[in-house]
């Protein structure tokens, strides 16, 4: 799903979760776009200025939703964008699995649509012009 408007990319190796996450933004008026891998979503984040808001399952098919951190902070161009980022997991959380994550929202299944809506509208309205 491309919306050229897109605020928010969806990162999960499961096209049905991605397309369910973006259908429940998008009725909640939150433009988004969804990739199933690190490299889509790289490509997804080059060609969409617009998307401040990064939502990743921590544990995609063989890397890790982290990883979208570095792959950013390495990228020449995504590097001098500002990102907010959402993690969600089904693994219970323990401290050596978050080690370094604190400055991110991380969110545990079954998550609650409405909860998923909050944290999303919270993460772009950091972004907002002061």
């Amino acid at each position: 799903m491309h919306d050229a408007q897109a605020r928010v990319l969806v990162l999960d190796d499961f096209s049905a979760i991605v397309e369910e996450l973006l259908t429940l933004m998008s009725l909640h008026g939150i433009p988004g776009m969804g990739a199933s891998n690190l490299g889509e979503a790289v490509t997804v984040l080059e060609r969409s200025p617009e998307i401040s808001v990064i939502a990743c399952d921590l544990r995609l098919d063989r890397e890790s939703g982290l990883d979208i951190v570095s792959r950013v902070r390495e990228h020449p161009e995504l590097r001098t964008r500002h990102f907010e980022y959402l993690f969600i997991t089904g693994d219970q959380m323990r401290p050596e699995m978050v080690s370094g994550t604190s400055c991110y929202m991380i969110l545990t299944k079954p998550v609650q649509p409405q909860e998923l809506i909050r944290m999303i509208r919270k993460l772009l309205a950091s972004e907002a012009p002061a």
